[in-house]
């Protein structure tokens, strides 16, 4: 029995050393994460997410083309500098010149067609007086804003095209951003935050795919019907019609948008509270119960955290220039074509057709409602990226 005892002592001493041992093997490479830390600061300060490249490649390749060639890249300094340069004024205001250039000509060309058109009109109109026939004058005028009609319906569908475009656009863009948002999310240790954007992220395309991108077709068709109504027979007062269907529909519409601009903010900033909260008790628990072990991770994360903050700048603010040059071009073409049926309705006016004057307004504000549609829609995307932006990781 003393030969046993012995033995188990000595056993006991040589397994405390071992334990030792491997304690002090530990605690030297804990000690050491903070130096490796630079490390995980570079590699996460040098490399793009490759879901950022999948959320390039859903922009359009007319908006791709004006693009510095730096943001294809997966360092991300030289991300960072494409990025500095697209929102420089200059780049800006050049790619909105650009755009307004493209444009200038075929707008030009269809103002001048419609001013022809107005001027037959009005000739028509002092004609009709000479007819001893009132019906004949009537048959005169009503061809006049018959052809007016068919020139402005053709390029009012072109406009419902780009907008429909647009939306179709904004969807892809929107289901190209949630891996991205997710995966920069995640690696700030905002698990919840990146599952709460991704929810209202999802209701938002459901919501531009199932209500908006079907019902703006029937919505303009029907104002057009009722402008061409009360072109063709002035009697029939539609103005107030018109303009209570307009007002309600985009008030709707920003019904909509706003119920889901406030479910996305207060669900991303809760979820980002409730991260950073947990994060923060499962750092504080590792100080107390290990301090060594618990200040190195501390320093470990927060290195991580400056350099998840610095990818999610960038990436956010590349994402909302990129939404602008996308808006850009269909905002463009919009206030263009607005712009000319607002000129055509001053020369009716000035030649006194009234019946055209009326439709060219109605027109008219019809675009300005489309360009408040699309520009309501565009603000949830907007409103994603810049709290991806500014919220803080969960890690810090």
């Amino acid at each position: 029995m003393p030969r046993i005892y012995s033995l188990w002592v000595h056993n006991m001493k040589k397994n405390q050393l071992c334990f030792w041992l491997l304690l002090l093997i530990l605690a030297a490479w804990l000690l050491s994460l903070p130096a490796s830390a630079e490390d995980a600061d570079e590699t996460f300060a040098e490399e793009i997410p490759e879901e950022f490249t999948d959320f390039l490649d859903s922009i359009p390749d007319d908006i791709a083309e004006l693009l510095p060639d730096g943001l294809f890249s997966s360092d991300s300094e030289k991300v960072g500098e494409a990025v500095s340069e697209m929102s420089d004024f200059s780049y800006l205001l050049q790619t909105v010149l650009s755009l307004i250039g493209a444009n200038i000509g075929e707008c030009a060309a269809i103002l001048a067609s419609v001013c022809g058109l107005l001027l037959l009109s009005a000739i028509c109109n002092t004609l009709r007086t000479s007819f001893r026939s009132e019906q004949v004058g009537q048959a005169f005028s009503f061809c006049a804003t018959l052809v007016i009609t068919v020139a402005l319906l053709s390029q009012s569908y072109r406009c419902l095209e780009s907008v429909t475009a647009y939306f179709s656009t904004l969807c892809t863009v929107s289901a190209a951003a949630l891996p991205i948002m997710g995966v920069l999310y995640a690696m700030g240790g905002n698990v919840a935050t990146a599952a709460a954007a991704s929810s209202g992220l999802s209701v938002f395309m459901t919501v531009l795919e199932e209500i908006v991108g079907k019902s703006i077709i029937p919505f303009c068709g029907i104002c057009m019907a009722f402008a061409l109504i009360g072109a063709i027979n002035p009697s029939l007062r539609t103005g107030t019609l018109l303009a209570t269907l307009k007002k309600n529909y985009t008030t709707a519409l920003a019904f909509l948008m706003m119920l889901l601009l406030a479910m996305l903010a207060a669900q991303t900033t809760l979820a980002a509270r409730s991260d950073s909260l947990a994060m923060k008790s499962a750092k504080f628990a590792a100080g107390n119960l290990i301090p060594v072990v618990g200040g190195s991770v501390s320093e470990l994360l927060r290195t991580v955290s400056a350099g998840v903050g610095y990818l999610r700048g960038t990436v956010g603010i590349c994402g909302v220039l990129l939404l602008v040059l996308t808006l850009l071009p269909t905002l463009v073409e919009l206030l263009l074509m607005r712009l000319v049926w607002q000129l055509s309705a001053s020369l009716a006016d000035l030649l006194g057709c009234d019946g055209e004057k009326k439709l060219l307004d109605e027109f008219a504000s019809l675009l300005g409602y489309l360009i408040a549609a699309v520009s309501i829609c565009s603000s949830v995307l907007f409103l994603s990226l810049t709290l991806l932006t500014h919220c803080a990781t969960a890690l810090g």
